[in-house]
């Protein structure tokens, strides 16, 4: 068969740091690769391609489309599908990622024949498998298809405990992309998962929910090997916590240095693990890490509590302490706001940041993310159901001071935290930053410390943007030529001859 999978493009509505952070479609690498060399597979980055989704559907003639998302790319994974049945309605859809397993009433269209839920890997291959073979595919578990206009769910997959058994991301689909893409400051860099799920329950985040509450891991030894299988010299690591498992975490540094790996890695840690393992931070600042993000996230133990961080203010100045004055390793800090906020909030925030000297802080509106507990409990309170401004930068719950006066304090923070050129400067010098990215960190500034920028296009219908952009659309005249009444139904019928061709 011939699989297109697509990165939707960013939606022109989310603010700042769209900017700064465009690595490669990791998602889609892990699929593909779930179900090369026996299909014929391509992956297109609408995000840094121009090429239209119709002229690559003409071109290459896929079979199956496929895109994977979360909430702020919703109305883009729509636009896809619906387009790509337009182009040809004999064409299989899938839809996958944490909003479309999490909420997939969201993509309860027509236009869109499947939803792979949770881990794609191992469900996408037998899905293909089964298309191409015109068999049943309510024998899948972990997929929703459409029967006579409804959505029909399949027993629930279980997630893969063996992460080693799973194929390494299939980068060579998108190496010819790798000039475009960035991750912060650096320019062409891997981005590596070595583990997936995080042991602790935030309240503001919906990886725990995804992952079944579970938490599994690559053994070092496979993490070393695609180490080995990467030509740059700047690795993120995008596990939700890569401290989590300490010995793992060290022995995967100690294999690193004794190949001989020389690389500059980022990685997301919590702030109490840098304390119980200071030693472990030093491994790693001895193999080549110089940037670690942070969730700081609260500067109150009462604020910590209330999103159910499970720390305390006293162990993240410890980390502080550690990673920047002890180990001289840059913090990039996560701080969240409350749209309760009020201007000494605000106040207190900047104040806490230039005195504990964050190199790179971040913050972020607390946010219902669709699918978690959260989202539930705060349903009734959202102003909009806007996907597009899900991005952690827009207030979608009631703010307690005007809008236009929020929207000012949050770019007075980053107005007042952000680096002075001159230590910008210092660190191109030092090699910690290429000065190629000095235009995109302008760039950023310019978007995050403007008001204005925040207000752009948020003062449309409050009516959901999946909603409003297909109210009153005649699906049964766009998509006049599908003439079944459901997918089963349909891989069955003899005369569709287009799923057997590969």
């Amino acid at each position: 068969m011939r699989i297109l999978l697509v990165e939707p493009p960013i939606s022109s509505k989310m603010v700042g740091y769209t900017k700064m952070i465009r690595p490669e479609p990791l998602a889609l690498e892990f699929v593909a690769a779930s179900v090369l060399p026996e299909h014929e597979v391509k992956i297109l980055d609408l995000r840094v391609d121009s090429t239209p989704l119709e002229s690559e559907i003409a071109s290459f003639q896929p079979n199956l489309v496929g895109t994977t998302g979360y909430t702020t790319d919703v109305p883009e994974m729509l636009h896809i599908l619906r387009n790509v049945k337009e182009s040809d309605s004999d064409i299989v859809t899938v839809a996958g990622g944490f909003h479309a397993s999490l909420c997939p009433q969201d993509f309860n269209f027509d236009f869109v024949d499947i939803i792979v839920r949770g881990e794609g890997e191992v469900t996408f291959r037998e899905l293909v498998d089964t298309v191409e073979n015109r068999g049943d595919i309510e024998k899948i578990e972990g997929i929703i298809y459409r029967e006579k206009g409804k959505q029909v769910s399949t027993p629930h997959r279980k997630v893969s405990k063996n992460l080693d058994g799973l194929p390494l991301p299939a980068r060579n689909l998108t190496d010819h992309y790798r000039n475009k893409y960035h991750f912060h400051f650096w320019e062409n860099p891997y981005v590596m998962e070595t583990a997936r799920g995080c042991p602790y329950r935030c309240t503001f985040c919906s990886v725990w929910v995804f992952h079944d509450m579970k938490t599994r891991y690559r053994s070092p030894e496979r993490v070393l090997e695609d180490l080995k299988s990467v030509n740059s010299n700047m690795v993120s690591f995008v596990d939700d916590e890569f401290f989590q498992n300490p010995r793992r975490a060290g022995h995967i540094a100690d294999l690193t240095m004794a190949e001989g790996i020389k690389k500059q890695y980022w990685a997301q840690v919590r702030a109490d693990d840098i304390v119980r393992w200071p030693g472990l931070a030093k491994k790693w600042r001895d193999t080549g890490m110089t940037s670690i993000f942070l969730g700081l996230e609260k500067i109150t133990d009462e604020d910590l509590s209330s999103v159910n961080k499970r720390t305390s203010v006293a162990i993240n100045d410890q980390a502080i302490k550690i990673l920047q004055d002890d180990l001289g390793i840059d913090i990039w800090g996560s701080f969240i706001v409350d749209p309760k906020w009020t201007r000494s909030d605000f106040d207190s925030l900047i104040d806490y940041v230039r005195s504990k000297k964050i190199a790179f802080p971040s913050f972020t509106v607390l946010t219902p993310l669709p699918g978690t507990h959260f989202f539930q409990e705060k349903m009734h309170e959202l102003t909009t159901r806007n996907y597009e401004i899900f991005d952690l930068l827009h207030a979608v719950l009631p703010t307690n001071m005007p809008l236009e006066e929020f929207y000012s304090n949050m770019a007075r923070l980053y107005a007042n935290t952000a680096l002075s050129w001159n230590e910008l400067l210092r660190r191109v010098r030092s090699g910690r930053i290429p000065i190629s990215a000095l235009g995109r960190i302008r760039e950023l500034l310019k978007d995050v410390t403007n008001p204005q920028a925040y207000l752009r296009d948020i003062h449309e219908a409050k009516e959901p943007t999946v909603w409003r952009q297909f109210k009153g659309l005649d699906l049964s005249r766009r998509l006049k030529r599908i003439k079944i009444k459901g997918l089963k139904e349909h891989l069955k019928s003899k005369n569709n001859m287009a799923w057997g061709e590969t």
